[in-house]
């Protein structure tokens, strides 16, 4: 009677939801103020933790900011399966006006995600060149380098956040006309060819972006060579910095996420220097220091828009009952790990542009071995028999 008891109590505890435990995540988030509005600083910078530490505990996250006694008092509402947690701002410190808060979130995994292999994984990313709209711009501090150097900043940080593997082509350009991207349309009709690009760099997901603003709002003269730099002056001599993100599956073509970085900082420097950017020197000034927490929202978002997505990787190579993929350790893969095959399809729209169609093959494979940048894997039977091909996917959801 006793070991039935026992029984019952072990059935009705593993019939429970995973969701019932949680884990405590202390996240950093950064913010500029502006106007002295240290408030809506506070709220922007506990986005930005909430953000991080979501990702680091694969759970969903709403936030909410309520005034008591006329106080902020920022808090969390985590929901996953019904419920909910709370969290707190433990610290907070200002530097200038840069808010910066640390927040302690009590986090209940999201069974959809997090409990999936698809966590496992480092997915790749390919970030492009992002053009200036407008490249008269660039030669205030002489950033005409920013095109290439400021979608390299990106991949760096969403290096360091350790989510996602990126990697830099900052030679290719998407967009043949900026004013309308990312709708605009390529010579050929297609709207865009990211798909062409993504094979072509073995990434699963392909990063774009416009520079649409980096020019001051200050009044200035440059070919007045009298005129005194406003700096001495005493004025803030502030500059936009406005970027426009484009986040797209690589398979289908499909624009998964766009998202717009406007900020303002302080060109701190004489208007003759000539520092390009991203150097040491830029990233002293002001200005500089506003672009890189930008960079850091980005590269975080991008982290936290693909987190649930499937890990797709090609298959390159058929040989019996053995199958190459383009994905090895570096994505996390590791021997006798198991993938789902899916073959890839072309179908066409009414305009007769083809779409790319992913089918679930029903037809598993094993991890033998693995290199850094693909692995190998064994099906059932012959590759041959079970018609899969060089182009067709493995998937991990």
């Amino acid at each position: 009677m006793l070991a039935l008891k026992y029984l019952l109590v072990a059935a009705i505890a593993l019939s429970l939801p995973l969701t019932v435990y949680s884990e405590t995540v202390d996240a950093v988030g950064e913010a500029v103020i502006y106007n002295d509005d240290v408030t809506d600083a506070r709220y922007r910078a506990t986005q930005q933790a909430i953000k991080q530490a979501v990702l680091e505990s694969g759970s969903r996250v709403n936030v909410k900011d309520e005034l008591y006694n006329g106080e902020l008092e920022s808090s969390l509402e985590i929901r996953s399966s019904g419920h909910v947690q709370k969290a707190r701002i433990i610290s907070e410190e200002q530097n200038g006006d840069f808010l910066r808060v640390v927040a302690r979130v009590d986090v209940t995994p999201d069974s959809q995600c997090s409990t999936g292999p698809t966590s496992y994984y480092k997915k790749t990313v390919g970030i492009t060149g992002f053009e200036l709209q407008t490249p008269q711009q660039a030669r205030l501090g002489e950033l005409s380098n920013i095109s290439r150097e400021l979608p390299k900043g990106l991949a760096d940080e969403i290096n360091k956040q350790g989510y996602l593997r990126a990697l830099t082509a900052t030679n290719i350009a998407i967009y043949p006309d900026l004013l309308n991207a990312p709708s605009s349309t390529n010579y050929d009709g297609s709207l865009t060819n990211v798909t062409r690009i993504s094979e072509q760099l073995g990434v699963q997901y392909i990063v774009s972006g416009v520079i649409r603003d980096i020019g001051e709002i200050y009044l200035r003269r440059p070919n007045d060579k009298d005129e005194k730099d406003a700096l001495d002056e005493g004025i803030d001599k502030e500059r936009n910095f406005v970027v426009d993100i484009y986040i797209y599956d690589g398979f289908s073509g499909a624009l998964l996420f766009e998202h717009r970085y406007s900020e303002i900082g302080n060109w701190d420097i004489s208007d003759h220097a000539r520092i390009g950017f991203g150097s040491a020197k830029f990233w002293t000034v002001h200005y500089g220091k506003v672009v890189q927490q930008a960079l850091k929202e980005s590269a975080l978002d991008t982290s936290e828009q693909l987190r649930c997505q499937p890990f797709i990787a090609n298959i390159f190579r058929t040989e019996g009952n053995r199958i190459h993929i383009s994905a090895g350790s570096l994505a996390g893969i590791k021997q006798g790990d198991k993938f789902n095959v899916y073959r890839r399809y072309e179908v066409f729209n009414q305009l007769q542009s083809a779409q790319t169609q992913l089918n679930n093959a029903n037809i598993s494979v094993t991890i033998k071995q693995v290199q850094p940048n693909f692995s190998v894997g064994e099906l059932v039977v012959d590759s041959h028999i079970l018609n899969v091909q060089q182009q067709d996917v493995v998937i991990a959801w």
